[in-house]
């Protein structure tokens, strides 16, 4: 498993690059939970957990909706970043 501060590079298959940081167990948990609804776990809401503290640009900068908007992939990358965070959780 992914330790706290440990980081990533991730590739889309279009050949977008990320890089995922883990801000370690007890925070993706904290994520994870923060996303909870009443009927189950909101996709969006975990999205945007990753977009603030998991994935960023290969250059370092933040990703938000209008990124993915323009760019695409984001079920790839989300996908890629909840394995990345919770593999042996």
């Amino acid at each position: 498993m992914a330790k706290k501060g440990e980081q990533m590079e991730f590739e889309t298959q279009k050949g977008q690059k990320y890089t995922f940081q883990h801000p370690g167990l007890r925070e993706s948990l904290r994520m994870r939970d923060r996303a909870k609804t009443e009927v189950g776990t909101s996709s969006e809401l975990l999205y945007s957990e990753f977009m603030e503290h998991v994935v960023f640009t290969a250059d370092g900068g933040r990703t938000n909706w209008d990124h993915f908007e323009e760019n695409g992939g984001l079920s790839e990358v989300m996908k890629a970043a909840a394995q990345f965070l919770f593999q042996d959780v």
